[in-house]
């Protein structure tokens, strides 16, 4: 899904072209950035789950809070930034620029960039709701449309038994 800010409607872009996404989704994405236009390719995570951290109430009793679904963007590219093209730079540059763009929120998230031990990552992604990943050559480009050969596209995770 690319989320375009600041060139007007289509605001949300996925495989299939235009689509529709909550509005209220999309303003707290253009919240979070610090830019004027931008193209940022990332998924909309229907069903997100925050991690639960061991809490401690009054009485001294620890409990784990759980918190309800909800869907977010979460950001793992930047494609253009104020009119820049990045699509020629390098996946770990345009990272860096992504960070620098998007701040994180609770309904703003930027995906991990893992170097290695996907398997530790799996669980937490699909925890968190994520059904696929892409695995990125660091140096890759970005090719609009399709997948690189730097790429490797995990269809479907799923837990180990």
């Amino acid at each position: 899904m690319l989320v375009r800010i600041g060139h007007g409607d289509p605001r949300f872009v996925g495989y299939g072209g235009a689509t529709s996404g909550p509005r209220e989704l999309y303003d707290a994405i253009v919240a979070d950035a610090r830019c004027d236009t931008a193209i940022i390719d990332g998924v909309l995570v229907d069903d997100w789950r925050d991690e639960s951290d061991l809490e401690v109430d009054d009485q001294g009793n620890a409990y784990t809070r759980q918190f309800g679904a909800r869907q977010i963007f979460a950001a793992f590219d930047l494609l253009e930034v104020d009119g820049e093209a990045l699509l020629a730079v390098p996946l770990l540059e345009r990272r860096r620029h992504l960070e620098g763009v998007l701040a994180p929120s609770q309904n703003v998230r930027l995906t991990p960039y893992v170097t290695r031990d996907l398997r530790a990552w799996r669980d937490t992604l699909l925890a968190q709701g994520f059904k696929r990943v892409v695995i990125k050559n660091w140096n890759s480009a970005y090719a609009p449309g399709k997948t690189n050969n730097d790429w490797l596209v995990i269809e479907k995770l799923k837990a180990t038994p």
